[in-house]
């Protein structure tokens, strides 16, 4: 179903109606999971979907909760209401402890859903390409990312790649299109016949980048060594010129995984944006609190990020490469050469910052949305700048409550 169809519309239109009258009572999840189910048949997708939420519920509930019908059934229209009430997916449901949650704390996380219309806003779409693509990243921010970078576009780059791997006998390579550490591998060029063949193996699934090994330093390196571990920053390029940043937290590899992704089996920490501390424990994926990383011993609450002025000073300078992209979650690897670029994603996840410390962040997104109207009121002439004045101090307090449309 296309995401502008009426039905679509008017969805939207009841969530909001049922969010705004507390509309979560026990009749109300039943109510409003059994139309989900029923919409669900109709399209044809109440069999994939039950699946799909009955996988994730394998990791997380017990065996006793799992061969109860009747509980497995509580739990999934309680997942069905929370998708259509609050956006989430079912992995949010459980990551988030939803199970626990009342409505008054549900209605303040960013989800799966509600977060892309403040991406939207925020983001001009004619300009993400070049965040989304790995080759057009190269290309905008060449400068920050202090390696060997060879983007791949077709044969015609062959004799080039020739050149990187003279240099760079292994090498990690990352598809142009792909996120969340999906797809990237080392290679070793020594464990091929030729360079042709490993050519074509990497340029079989279109345009890539292939880069230098980054050389982590400690003491992030020593986290986890196998994996190049990256400080997830997530910034705001107020219109008033002012980096401002929301949250970041630092994330690494576990098991010996060359990714550090949450969602490819890492951990993350939350880290004081001020200090550059962490002051949280780590979690993984399935919510499980580490004090200490699982495969090194390394402590992480208390860990002092290092360089922590520079990094800031990096994070800034990126946030005005593009201004017409203002809200990204830049990720940096600190090496012997200081903190460099790895990338930066204009749609960032907000499961980690809200999974370490089960707190819901949906209020910094409205802040920023509110900030961004204030300032498009005054260019507008709709309020004088000691009106803006009143109302940035307003939302910097977390006070300022917009006005209700009329019609």
């Amino acid at each position: 179903m296309k995401k502008n169809s009426p039905i679509i519309k008017q969805s939207k239109k009841v969530r909001a109606w049922c969010q705004k009258k507390g509309f979560h009572s026990d009749f109300a999840v039943r109510l409003i999971a059994n139309t989900y189910r029923f919409a669900l048949f109709v399209f044809g997708k109440s069999k994939k979907r039950f699946e799909s939420a009955l996988k994730v519920m394998n990791d997380y509930l017990t065996e006793e909760e799992l061969s109860s019908r009747k509980t497995v059934r509580r739990i999934y229209n309680d997942i069905l209401f929370c998708r259509f009430m609050y956006g989430t997916v079912t992995r949010e449901y459980f990551s988030f402890d939803f199970r626990l949650l009342t409505h008054e704390a549900r209605i303040t996380y960013l989800t799966r859903n509600n977060k892309y219309p403040f991406y939207r806003k925020f983001n001009n779409q004619n300009y993400v390409g070049y965040l989304n693509k790995k080759t057009e990243t190269y290309k905008k921010f060449k400068e920050f990312y202090k390696r060997d970078v060879l983007c791949i576009y077709d044969e015609n780059d062959f004799d080039a790649f020739v050149e990187f791997v003279g240099k760079h006998e292994r090498f990690i390579y990352k598809p142009a299109d792909d996120y969340g550490g999906h797809g990237v591998k080392i290679y070793n060029s020594k464990k091929y016949g030729s360079l042709k063949e490993l050519f074509d193996v990497i340029l079989f699934n279109g345009g890539c980048v292939v880069e230098e090994l980054i050389v982590q330093a400690d003491p992030i390196k020593s986290l986890h060594p196998a994996s190049v571990n990256t400080m997830r920053v997530v910034a705001f390029l107020s219109p008033s010129g002012e980096t401002k940043i929301q949250w970041c937290f630092l994330r690494m590899g576990m098991g010996g995984s060359h990714t550090d992704n949450m969602s490819s089996g890492g951990l993350a920490i939350m880290v004081d944006p001020k200090t550059g501390i962490a002051y949280l424990p780590g979690r993984d994926w399935l919510g499980a609190e580490h004090l200490f990383h699982p495969d090194t011993g390394a402590k992480l609450i208390g860990l002092q990020i290092p360089e922590w002025d520079k990094l800031l000073e990096l994070i800034n300078k990126l946030s005005h490469v593009i201004p017409q992209i203002r809200l990204v979650g830049w990720d940096l690897a600190y090496t012997d050469k200081g903190w460099i670029f790895v990338e930066g994603n204009a749609t960032p996840q907000c499961v980690s910052a809200q999974l370490t410390n089960f707190n819901g962040r949906l209020y910094l997104y409205k802040n920023m949305d509110a900030e961004y109207d204030a300032y498009t009121e005054f260019e507008e002439g709709s309020i004088t700048e000691d009106e803006l004045n009143e109302r940035l101090e307003l939302i910097a307090k977390n006070e300022y409550e917009p006005k209700e449309e009329t019609k």
